[in-house]
């Protein structure tokens, strides 16, 4: 005869009841529709509400250890969100507490596709080698996890993964993460939203906002971020546990690096002299930064990186650099936060009426030892190159610049300013582009666009009557605003009945 599964109708209310953790919760939830005498399948229920990173990161950890608990080990946890929500973030910190690692889904990358650009797209992914080494550490828990050098655009080698007992846990993540195809082989699916990417719609909605124009989030979604609405945003509302990162990097300077940026001449070997020579490690860099404005946003006539999106090309890819700098006497305080973006982010910018007003074109070598880093920048057209000492404390940062006979040297110009004083004075500019510049950017702009592909929304105004995916955002809100009330109520109703239940439980033991 089958056993009958354990039922608690009581549980089923949507929200976490007194007396039970929102861990203890999932579980439980969870067993009424497994069997329960079945150690390795179990099955989890979405928890319905969302947290903060603080409280998220101690939910997850919470999850992996009751989810080893009951099911055993390996737990296979994977992590997955958009660029720039904190997805890795969260994984690090994560993997720190637990002791497990963290393999990215970076690592995965097919070379033809890389070649082509084509980084965000699912398409990119080797989705079968994926799954086979996902099915190894379940079965066998060691794989072959494939390297990647984005440098050469190509697979280097494989290396040896293993889980180990005493841990138990891996942890993937990447953007893709909780795609249908990989995330049945995970147990526990995390998803993480907001972080830059919300600080990038907010910047838009701001600027737009200054130039007169109103524009819904949705708008923005549909035109920046077309990607991420349709193949990633669809597969994070199934997620066991929803993680929001409110974290505003101009807001949280505490992870802002401090700078010293000097055009004084500095030798490699002084370099090295002020770095550990056994933990010393070296890179080259070549980019270019395009910075893109939007027109009739107000201006003191020069050109600032605060009335701009700067977005850096590399090795083919893109990103957004969003640091807008806190300048401390000789020091400029930097919050750094870069992410990822697709070349459709980009080109969605530009149909949204931002426009390319200038670029600067560089090669980076960059030295550290995990204390502080120092980057040698070699701007095209500027003379000298410029040096520049970064670290997260202050005090190594100063050492190490009067180390290298910095001290009277330094410039809190931004290279922004510096390229534009470096250009003729008499040059003409024509909204807000110098004319020696323009050439060079209109290549830019068709490079962006023609790898945008198809992803482009047709937008014929940036300026439009809310769609009807506002309205179902407003009966969303308005549903949660009637969760929250039936939540307030609930939480009454169990106190009150669980009150009574403890009264009664010692009434019964004093009689005994």
């Amino acid at each position: 005869m089958e056993k009958e599964k354990p039922v608690f109708p009581f549980l089923l209310v949507g929200v976490p009841t007194p007396g039970f953790s929102s861990v203890q919760y999932l579980m439980i939830i969870s067993n009424a529709f497994s069997d329960s005498s079945s150690r390795g399948n179990i099955q989890l229920a979405p928890l319905p509400d969302s947290y903060d990173l603080d409280r998220g990161l101690l939910l997850s950890v919470q999850a992996i250890q009751a989810v080893l608990e009951t099911k055993g080990f390996p737990v296979i946890v994977g992590i997955g969100g958009p660029s720039g929500s904190g997805k890795t973030s969260l994984a690090q910190k994560m993997a720190n507490i637990i002791g497990c690692e963290v393999i990215s889904l970076e690592s995965y990358y097919k070379p033809e596709q890389v070649r082509d650009y084509k980084y965000d797209e699912y398409s990119s992914l080797d989705i079968a080698l994926l799954t086979k080494n996902i099915k190894e550490i379940r079965n066998t828990h060691k794989a072959k996890v494939p390297c990647f050098d984005f440098e050469k655009f190509k697979r280097n080698g494989f290396k040896e993964f293993q889980v180990s007992e005493e841990c138990g846990v891996v942890i993937f993540e990447g953007v893709y993460t909780l795609h249908p195809a990989i995330r049945k082989s995970l147990d526990l699916w995390i998803a993480v939203v907001g972080g830059v990417h919300s600080h990038l719609i907010a910047r838009i909605q701001r600027d737009k906002n200054r130039a007169g124009f109103s524009i819904s989030q949705n708008e923005i979604m549909t035109t920046v971020f077309p990607l991420f609405q349709q193949y990633i945003e669809p597969h994070l509302v199934d997620a066991h546990l929803k993680i929001q990162n409110d974290f505003d990097p101009v807001l949280s300077p505490e992870s802002s690096p401090f700078v010293l940026k000097s055009t004084k001449q500095v030798s490699y070997q002084d370099i090295l002299k002020v770095l550990d020579g056994s933990k010393v490690c070296s890179s080259v860099q070549n980019f270019t930064d395009v910075y893109l404005r939007l027109p009739g946003i107000p201006s003191n006539g020069q050109l600032t990186e605060g009335e701009c999106i700067r977005v850096r090309i590399c090795e083919g890819r893109f990103a957004v650099l969003i640091r807008e700098p806190i300048r401390e006497g000789n020091f400029i305080i930097q919050p750094k936060v870069d992410f990822d973006i697709s070349a459709s982010t980009v080109a969605g910018l530009l149909k949204l009426g931002y426009q390319a007003v200038a670029y600067i074109e560089a090669s980076a070598v960059i030295y550290q030892d995990g204390k502080i880093l120092i980057e040698v920048d070699h701007l095209q057209g500027v003379t000298n190159p410029y040096i520049q000492i970064k670290g997260t404390n202050k005090e190594i940062v100063s050492s190490a610049a009067s180390s290298l006979s910095l001290d009277g040297s330094y410039t809190t110009k931004s290279y922004l300013q510096i390229i534009l004083e470096s250009l003729p004075v008499d040059d003409n500019v024509t909204a807000g582009i110098h004319n020696q510049q323009a050439a060079r950017l209109q290549e830019l702009v068709e490079f962006i666009q023609s790898q945008g592909g198809s992803f482009n929304s047709d937008l014929s105004s940036p300026i439009r009557e809310n769609s009807s995916t506002d309205g179902v955002l407003d009966d969303l809100q308005s549903r949660i605003k009637r969760l929250e009330r039936w939540n307030t109520i609930n939480m009454v109703l169990w106190t009150i009945l669980l009150s009574a239940l403890v009264g009664y439980s010692l009434y019964q033991k004093r009689r005994h």
